[in-house]
């Protein structure tokens, strides 16, 4: 008989419902690594073969999710690329391993690479996961990230690529060791001038290339596009994740609503908003750098851009750069707080975006407390659809099943 649990006087946030979605009082059963079945209102079950906890009114919610993840940057990183991929294999190995610790006691479950720094870092954490030596969320994963000779990226720690043959052997070569998105740069970042954020690299069929070599691996290709040229090519060439996409002209929404059912958009917004509101001056980000960049039109254009891509139904998935001490490991939910403080979404649409909206990119069956579903949960005091901003509080945060699992407990609550 495989293991049963019921999670009992909870107020459940299915993650199925609209963007008025509430908790409401029920109770969860878990059988193995699924959810059995969800009784709103409460279930009867055999105790003598079933663990029973009561969280005494709890809400228990899917566990979340981060769409733009380097697991590279350890805790203590200070935006030094170069210096994290030339450290010490060892060390660099314990960095990681803190790294998904921390995104699992955050109550993230799932995470999707963004790009590592040490070639097989997502890889080996998963395999490691995967095996129970390590705690982390389930990761999908990244492998080096991939510039266009020229382009940002071409001289840091990447593979770099001339045209639509290198770009497919690179491809095929991460996919055979495992990696299971592969993140390319295809526009500058205004905040290294040189490279603003209007430029564009590679082309369609260099991208054409990517995709469906990435498709015969059962993998997918991700983009860093922050102007509305790359967001159009990467929509219209079959780029499944698009990160940032800050600007949005006409074309680049219409290319976005032809593909629909089969692209994700992920913002990336709380980076942004933190730079352009001083929280990175400490670390050199100082007022003329960012006047440099045109951060402040890019926040204000990305905030814009977000209404509308929800008003003709683009999904959007929760992710944020995070790992750099103004946007510092463990604050990941601050990426929910933008999208209500400074987009208007609901807090239930912004959690929406870090659960359901994740689990189809990922391929899971994960983002609802719904039957069938992976049995990966967050318990937390308090109502997050009423102030989101609960879900960055360690001390609000009660445990995170995964797998069916207890995964994390609180040892402040339950000493």
């Amino acid at each position: 008989m495989s293991e049963r649990t019921l999670i009992r006087n909870a107020q459940v946030l299915t993650g199925t419902g609209g963007p008025a979605e509430r908790p409401a009082a029920g109770d969860v059963l878990l059988e193995g690594n699924r959810i059995a079945k969800v009784g709103l209102g409460g279930l009867d079950v055999d105790e003598a073969s079933t663990r029973v906890v009561d969280v005494h009114g709890a809400t228990v919610l899917p566990g979340l999710g981060d769409a733009h993840v380097h697991i590279s940057w350890p805790l203590d990183f200070v935006f030094d690329h170069s210096g994290v991929a030339a450290s010490d294999p060892g060390q660099h190995a314990l960095d990681v391993a803190a790294v998904t610790r921390t995104f699992l006691e955050s109550g993230y479950t799932l995470i999707i690479g963004a790009g590592v720094l040490q070639p097989l870092d997502d890889v080996r954490a998963r395999a490691a996961i995967d095996c129970g030596w390590l705690p982390g969320p389930r990761i999908v994963p990244s492998g080096t990230m991939v510039a266009e000779t020229g382009g940002l990226g071409d001289g840091g720690p990447m593979d770099v690529v001339s045209n639509a043959r290198e770009l497919r052997d690179v491809v095929a070569r991460q996919c055979d060791s495992g990696v299971r998105v592969l993140k390319l740069f295809i526009s500058g970042d205004g905040i290294i001038p040189q490279f603003p954020s209007d430029d564009v690299y590679m082309n369609d069929e260099m991208l054409a290339a990517a995709v469906d070599e990435a498709d015969r691996h059962g993998a997918f290709i991700s983009v860093h596009a922050r102007g509305s040229a790359s967001v159009a090519m990467a929509a219209r060439t079959g780029v499944r994740l698009i990160h940032h996409a800050c600007f949005l002209d006409d074309d680049a929404v219409r290319a976005l609503e032809a593909r629909r059912d089969d692209v994700w958009v992920c913002p990336g917004l709380h980076y942004l908003w933190a730079v352009v509101n001083g929280k990175a001056e400490p670390w050199g980000m100082t007022p003329g750098k960012i006047e440099a960049s045109g951060y402040r039109v890019e926040l204000k254009s990305q905030i814009e851009g977000m209404r509308r891509l929800g008003e003709a139904g683009i999904r959007m998935v929760a992710g944020g750069d995070f790992g750099h001490q103004w946007t510092h490991h463990g604050t990941y939910a601050a990426e929910l707080q933008r999208y209500v403080d400074q987009v208007g979404m609901t807090p239930a649409e912004a959690i929406h975006t870090a659960t359901r909206n994740l689990g189809p990119l990922a391929g899971l069956d994960t983002g609802q407390v719904r039957e069938g579903y992976l049995a990966d949960l967050l318990i937390v005091d308090g109502d997050p659809t009423e102030d989101i901003t609960l879900l960055q509080r360690a001390d609000r945060r009660r445990a995170v099943i995964k797998d069916g699992r207890f995964a994390y407990i609180n040892p402040e609550l339950y000493p």
